[in-house]
């Protein structure tokens, strides 16, 4: 089970690093593949800010997490190049974040780059398509009153141990 933590943007660091000593009992040291995804040894972890809060996902596997904030905006370049099948189900910004950061949590979950991805991704009815097929990991969404988090892993069942 995935578990996320909430907490100030500019405090993440602080409470990644708590985190990570917590789980393996010492000192953390993070590296970054070669797309610059980060790992520890023995913790799977993602993180994602946005808009001054950051959310922290700690698993037992790969885990992808994204967190965008609602901010009234329209996003109609980004929502001009999704396909029609998306524009359809999308009547709000909330909509669009869910569409977007479904997107951005797979992409992290692969360690990928998100332009390697963005044309090639779609995602409607609930589940999201690569090239025209669906993915194998799931995807799964929390939603605060200003904010939607999208999780993508193989195992995407979830609990909030700390909001702030």
């Amino acid at each position: 089970m995935t578990e996320l933590y909430f907490c100030k943007e500019n405090m993440r660091g602080e409470l990644l690093n708590e985190l990570l000593r917590k789980r393996t009992g010492k000192e953390p040291r993070i590296y970054r593949d070669k797309n610059g995804k980060p790992y520890t040894e023995g913790v799977f972890f993602n993180l994602s800010h946005s808009g001054g809060l950051c959310v922290i996902a700690l698993s037992c596997g790969n885990v992808g997490a994204d967190l965008e904030v609602l901010r009234g905006r329209t996003h109609g370049a980004i929502l001009s190049s999704l396909s029609p099948r998306e524009r359809s189900e999308i009547s709000c910004e909330r909509d669009f974040l869910v569409h977007w950061t479904a997107r951005e949590a797979y992409v992290k979950f692969k360690g990928g780059k998100l332009w390697e991805y963005i044309k090639r991704l779609e995602f409607y009815g609930g589940k999201l398509y690569l090239n025209g097929n669906p993915v194998k990991e799931d995807i799964a969404f929390y939603h605060t009153d200003n904010a939607v988090v999208a999780l993508c892993a193989k195992d995407t069942q979830f609990t909030v141990v700390q909001q702030t």
